[in-house]
């Protein structure tokens, strides 16, 4: 056998073309580099430094990784209509919201070999078919093992499914089906292959999810901390544990039987059902519960975890770069006010502002709701956010928003100034740590420009400590215990209906309603009313707006859910709105002495939607060498 064969990693569309002409190589440490694929297998130290490798590399399947990478400073909320960004004109925005995407953004996503000026090696697609390749290696030599422990050896494999599963459920994801490969590639193999149907790669990905679950549960890492124990270190946190694996499992079965790519009607939503209810069982025998809304923003920033998340990603609280000056603006908010203004931001839009309920439960997302809300006296557009899902505070920075009370820092009393003082004909600065920023800009006099203003009025806070200086712990909650909640409560609702329940695990046992109404319960809001939980259809929505306000900008799950549900064309073709607030003598009509003005974005902050944007198409410079690997429409 030719020495460093296992150093091979093929070109990823060499697996599917037919040439192992452009290959790459892993930096393994030196000591394995002239050892043979069977001297290196043969022992347990050098197989788990192999598939270290892969669990290293994990991080390119990260979503957090993917928003810092891959929109230019900007989120893939924004290029929805759950949010604008600060740069209209940078290509992701134009190219994305406006589905013009190019070749050279699109070889970002596919698969060209990065360098530091085109997003490092975080293509989606290379990475993914690399760590697939490197998985399937893994698995196909664990029998030449000759050593470690029961347990060692259960994790080894448990680890290596999980990484198969998630590449190809990743892959899914942003592509739509694609081959499932089971097994590494010889060169005398076809590498054309036909792609699967995206049910048929979910599927199978979530078989793989559960023998990643069979044996890391066998080796007893159903979870890689304790209640008593959260901060175990970055690196095993980041680990999959059994609990992690179920969820994606149930995750990845729901994706099946969601209407983009359904195949089996009801019965895939049973199927996703009986998973959810397995891993929400699982997750709380392992004693995950929900953070107290007292504490709610410790889930992703300052502290490094808490007990509701099940598989973080964390930006430590060491690393230095993780202040305002450099994630924050890119991501969340815009720069600093100080020495630079840049900084592209997620600003959201009213229209996904208006998914936050009443605290007594009314929905807003139309006028129609609206003026029913203000019929019973729970909302009152002049003064739009009181009497609110406090969920709003803890998601977007809104004018009034009193400054961070849940922040580890002293933010310095005070409040969030976004509006227009018409007497003064200035927009007021705030004043957080000392520090004077301006937020406000008068409509759209920065609608092509790149400083990072809000033109809605808003700016996203989820992952925002409060502070202009210094570093802070950020973490994405990949999976955590409310979105298996969330996940239960949709398949049994669409498998059973709103008072359907699957009852095989006593802990669980609950209705789509009740499952909703625990989430609720936790922010302080009441229960869905009962008007909206008739039928799965009418409290369908609900659902879907329940998920939308608890996991707001977090994990890309926007994205992937307008796309999956096939919400996206009508809400991506909805008219963008934001809030435009200035002074006035107060009086009956403006109780707080502003006048609050719903406006239209501009057209070049407006979306557009066609079929094709429901995946990413793979590079028109690999398409030419396959023939029977079909790709997906071009986004012209």
């Amino acid at each position: 056998m030719k020495k460093n064969r296992i150093l091979q990693i093929i070109f990823v569309f060499a697996l599917l073309s037919g040439t192992v002409s452009g290959c790459h190589y892993l930096d393994l440490d030196e000591e394995t580099t002239s050892l043979t694929e069977d001297q290196v297998f043969a022992t347990y130290s050098r197989s788990s430094a192999f598939l270290g490798r892969a669990l290293a590399q994990l991080e390119y399947a990260y979503p957090f990784e993917l928003e810092r990478i891959f929109i230019y400073g900007g989120s893939w909320a924004a290029q929805t209509d759950a949010a604008d960004t600060g740069a209209p004109t940078s290509p992701s925005t134009s190219e994305f919201k406006k589905c013009n995407l190019s070749e050279s953004m699109l070889d970002r996503y596919s698969y060209i070999d990065g360098t530091a000026t085109t997003g490092g090696n975080l293509q989606i697609s290379y990475n993914m078919w690399r760590l697939i390749r490197m998985a399937n290696k893994a698995i196909e030599n664990y029998d030449k093992m000759i050593d470690g422990t029961d347990v060692e050896r259960n994790e080894y494999l448990g680890e290596a499914y999980f990484v198969r599963a998630l590449a190809h459920f990743n892959l899914c994801r942003f592509f739509g089906g694609v081959p499932y490969l089971d097994h590494v590639l010889q060169a005398d193999e076809s590498w054309d292959i036909p792609r699967e149907s995206s049910h048929t790669t979910y599927v199978k990905a979530a078989e793989d999810f559960f023998k990643a679950y069979e044996y890391l549960n066998a080796a007893g890492y159903m979870r890689r901390n304790t209640p008593a124990n959260l901060n175990t270190g970055t690196k095993q946190l980041e680990l999959p544990s059994g609990c992690t694996a179920l969820a994606l499992r149930a995750r990845a079965l729901m994706y099946a039987a969601s209407p983009l790519n359904n195949e089996g009607g009801t019965s895939d939503w049973e199927a996703a059902a009986e998973a959810s209810a397995f891993a929400l069982s699982a997750a709380l025998e392992n004693g995950f519960t929900l953070q107290p809304i007292e504490s709610y923003t410790d889930m992703f920033h300052t502290v490094t975890i808490t007990n509701e998340t099940i598989w973080p990603h964390i930006q430590s609280l060491a690393n230095t770069s993780n202040n305002i000056s450099t994630i924050i603006p890119s991501i969340l908010t815009r720069g600093t006010g100080l020495s630079s203004m840049t900084g592209y931001g997620t600003h959201p839009t009213q229209n996904f502002v208006d998914r936050f309920e009443t605290l007594d439960g009314y929905p807003l997302q139309t006028s129609a709701q609206r003026a029913a809300a203000v019929a019973a006296g729970s909302y009152n557009e002049q003064a739009p956010y009181r009497n609110r899902d406090p969920r709003l505070d803890l998601n977007i920075i809104h004018d009034g928003l009193p400054a961070f009370a849940q922040a580890k820092i002293s933010s310095g009393g005070g409040c969030f100034n976004i509006y227009y003082d018409s007497e003064a004909k200035s927009w007021p600065r705030t004043t957080l740590n000392g520090v004077n920023v301006s937020l406000g800009i008068e409509w759209d006099t920065q609608a092509l420009a790149t400083e990072g203003y809000t033109n809605t009025g808003y700016y996203a806070r989820k992952y925002y400590d409060g502070s202009f200086s210094g570093a802070h712990a950020i973490v994405d909650p990949m999976v955590r215990l409310a979105e298996l909640y969330l996940n239960y409560a949709e398949c049994v609702n669409e498998a059973f209906g709103p008072s359907g329940r699957v009852s095989t695990y006593s802990n669980v046992n609950l209705s789509a309603v009740e499952a909703v109404n625990v989430i609720r319960r936790r922010a302080g809001i009441a229960d869905v009313r009962n008007e909206y939980t008739g039928s799965a259809a009418v409290f369908r929505e609900r659902i879907q707006n329940e998920r939308c306000v608890e996991l707001a900008f977090e994990s890309n799950h926007y994205w992937f859910d307008i796309r999956r549900w096939k919400t996206a064309p009508q809400l991506m073709t909805a008219t963008l709105q934001g809030m435009y607030i200035s002074t006035c003598p107060p009086d009956a009509e403006h109780p707080l002495g502003k006048v609050y003005t719903r406006r239209d974005l501009s057209s070049a902050r407006q979306g557009t939607w066609k079929d094709c944007m429901y995946v990413l198409p793979f590079s028109h410079s690999e398409e030419i060498t396959m023939t029977n690997f079909v790709n997906n429409a071009s986004w012209h």
